[in-house]
């Protein structure tokens, strides 16, 4: 049964929510995708820092327009941000947002790792994805919004066949549920500790995080983008976050996005 507490339960514990870039939390018990929601917000004017959770999603969406299934006992949210930089940097706020829940989960004392580009991992399942949409005018961001969605308490069981498969949740692997506003509060800590890094221009050191959380880095991979497949080792990311990628043939190829698949040698 839905928790029709959700609403006022969230709202109240925004209003002692002491992190800075967090300007506003907006709660829905039911939306189609909090990322649609913080895009129109966005476009009317929605200030930096506009937080929006769900309790479920009905068509939550991941990367390339997938169905991101977003049933009760997840964390769904989608932040606004208008940070004072290119378009070419906003490729680095992904990082952020995976070193954020990974961080996170890592506080449970499990070990979570980021599989490139967005998702985050737990023992080889994934557990957490982003989903960074923007919009440009001349060079210069008019917004981006950062969607963020976590198995949480989710009973994967409810997921279905050829998700349950490839996925877990963080009660499951804890064995119990999870606070969900302890949880969401610990999150929102580590983002704006991550964007105060970014903001403060300390690319290399958001890299150097985010590879010392990653799996991808050193490991044989198949990259499917929109027009090619690329096999070879990962070997690194650079300064906007894209992986490097040594083909078979000693080709150096630099890959801005696309889907990740580990090769077992």
């Amino acid at each position: 049964m839905k928790d029709t507490t959700f609403i006022e339960r969230t709202l109240n514990f925004s209003k002692n929510l002491d992190i800075d870039f967090v300007k506003k939390i907006i709660v829905f018990d039911e939306i189609p995708s909090t990322n649609s929601e913080a895009k129109k917000l966005a476009r009317k004017g929605e200030e930096e820092g506009t937080v929006v959770i769900a309790q479920i999603q009905k068509k939550g969406r991941g990367r390339f327009d997938r169905l991101w299934e977003s049933p009760e006992g997840g964390l769904y949210l989608s932040i606004i941000l208008r940070p004072d930089c290119s378009p070419n940097k906003a490729t680095l706020l992904p990082l952020i947002a995976s070193l954020a829940v990974s961080k996170t989960i890592n506080s449970y004392d499990f070990s979570a790792k980021i599989k490139w580009p967005n998702d985050v991992r737990v023992n080889e399942k994934k557990i957490a994805g982003i989903l960074l949409e923007s919009e440009a005018h001349e060079n210069r961001l008019e917004y981006v919004v950062l969607g963020i969605g976590i198995n949480l308490n989710t009973d994967t069981n409810l997921l279905s066949e050829e998700i349950r498969s490839i996925s877990t949740s963080l009660s499951e692997e804890i064995g119990t549920s999870v606070d969900y506003h302890s949880f969401v509060k610990k999150l929102l800590f580590n983002f704006d500790k991550y964007y105060k890094l970014f903001l403060d221009k300390k690319y290399d050191y958001i890299i150097k995080e985010w590879k010392n959380q990653s799996d991808t880095v050193g490991r044989r991979v198949r990259i499917t983008t929109s027009s090619e497949q690329i096999i070879g080792k990962a070997c690194d990311i650079d300064q906007s976050g894209f992986l490097i990628v040594i083909r078979d043939s000693g080709e150096r190829k630099k890959v801005a996005s696309g889907d990740c698949t580990y090769i077992e040698n």
